[in-house]
């Protein structure tokens, strides 16, 4: 019994001090261990390595341009042409630098015209009336010969005498036949600038007002049917929407509303060019209702005949002729554009005219150009006179036609 229990009794103290012994070779391995694991990651090159996820630096420099160029139709031949993009160096800043405009909103044409330099215009503008002025710089003038070619001055002629006095006297319809009749016979150059501003001025009266004189058979009363729009009512009556605009005084053209009266012109206006006397005259059927000075092509280059209009454009972009000297494409509201901000196309249908494409009547740059043979065969006109007529003419259906 003695030596089982010192047997037993040593064998537990052994295991004890083995046990001492194991946790404190187990406690100085893990130090170590330990301690050797902070020196290596001190030491490893890979040591403190952090996963960074790299962001894109925000970029300050404008979108470059695309190397694809864009299409344009060119509005007086229908064919399409490539526009290469103008290079970085030589483009302005974005506030300065005018935009070839695509089709969707503005088709481009290549007129017979020279290239001008820019030059102030001086020629008085169109006076608006006392009415609300209509949309878009709608006007309707009053000025029997502000911009036009037509004279007030008295000659003492008795026919033309006698139509003062029905024009004082409220005979409108009447004094305005007589004088176009005598328009259409022999007069002297003075006599025939009297009878234009009469009729100019009763023209104003009778025509670009909104009076209607039910026995006037240039105009009519009309009714808009439920769904009317302008458009529509002036093709019914062969004159452009904006005329209608300037006779009704009208500003807002989508405030139309069923069973409203307006006043309608029965269309449509024509023009005659007397390249003699540099004028340009309009009538609406066959009663004289303007008078223009124009410039025209040097060397006879404005063909004779008839032309029909073909279109009409609001501030278009000028694609030089063949013959021009300078070729630059000129864009739409740069202040070198030589085509003002009204082009209205033709297209020649008889005489020297037929077959021929590309000339038109548009604004100027050089106002002092008119009254002068200085163009490639456009006519040109003050700016404020084509944007008046540009209301009155009609693709399809008004003729120009130039005489000698």
């Amino acid at each position: 019994m003695r030596y089982s229990r010192g047997n037993r009794a040593s064998r537990g103290r052994r295991i004890a001090v083995g046990v001492v012994v194991v946790a404190f070779i187990a406690a100085l391995g893990g130090g170590g261990w330990y301690w050797y694991s902070l020196r290596a990651r001190a030491v490893s090159p890979r040591a403190n390595v952090v996963a960074v996820t790299k962001t894109p630096e925000p970029t300050h420099m404008p979108a470059k341009p695309s190397p694809r160029p864009e299409t344009y139709r060119l509005a007086s031949d229908e064919q399409t042409a490539q526009v290469a993009p103008v290079p970085a160096a030589a483009t302005r800043p974005a506030s300065t630098q005018p935009a070839l405009r695509p089709l969707t909103t503005q088709p481009v044409v290549r007129p017979e015209t020279s290239q001008p330099a820019p030059w102030p215009t001086t020629q008085p503008a169109l006076r608006p009336t006392s009415a609300p002025s209509t949309g878009g710089g709608l006007t309707a003038p009053t000025d029997p010969t502000a911009g036009r070619a037509s004279s007030d001055a008295r000659t003492g002629n008795a026919a033309i005498e006698d139509a003062r006095r029905l024009h004082a006297a409220g005979k409108l319809l009447e004094a305005r036949e007589r004088l176009n009749t005598l328009l259409k016979g022999r007069l002297s150059e003075a006599e025939e600038g009297e009878v234009r501003a009469l009729l100019t001025r009763i023209a104003d009266e009778t025509v670009f007002s909104p009076r209607v004189d039910p026995n006037d058979p240039l105009v009519a009363s009309y009714t808009v049917q439920p769904g009317d729009v302008l458009i529509h009512i002036g093709r019914k009556f062969d004159v452009p929407a904006e005329v209608l605009m300037v006779v009704n005084r009208i500003s807002n053209p989508r405030a139309l509303r069923a069973d409203q009266k307006i006043k309608v012109l029965r269309g449509p206006f024509h023009a005659r060019i007397y390249k003699s006397k540099f004028r340009l005259d309009v009538y609406l059927g066959d009663v004289f209702v303007r008078s223009y000075r124009v410039g025209l092509g040097a060397e006879n280059g404005t063909p004779e005949g008839v032309w029909r209009v073909k279109e009409r454009l609001e501030n278009p972009t000028y694609y030089p002729s063949p013959s021009a000297v300078e070729k630059r494409i000129i864009a739409a509201d740069d202040p070198n554009n030589p085509l003002g901000e009204h082009w209205i196309g033709l297209e020649g249908i008889d005489g020297e005219a037929r077959g021929r494409e590309g000339y038109g009547i548009h604004g100027t740059i050089e106002p002092e150009s008119i009254g002068k043979a200085v163009s490639l065969g456009c006519i040109r006109m003050h700016n404020e006179d084509v944007a008046f007529l540009y209301k009155l003419m009609l693709p399809g259906k008004s003729t120009v036609t130039v005489l000698p």
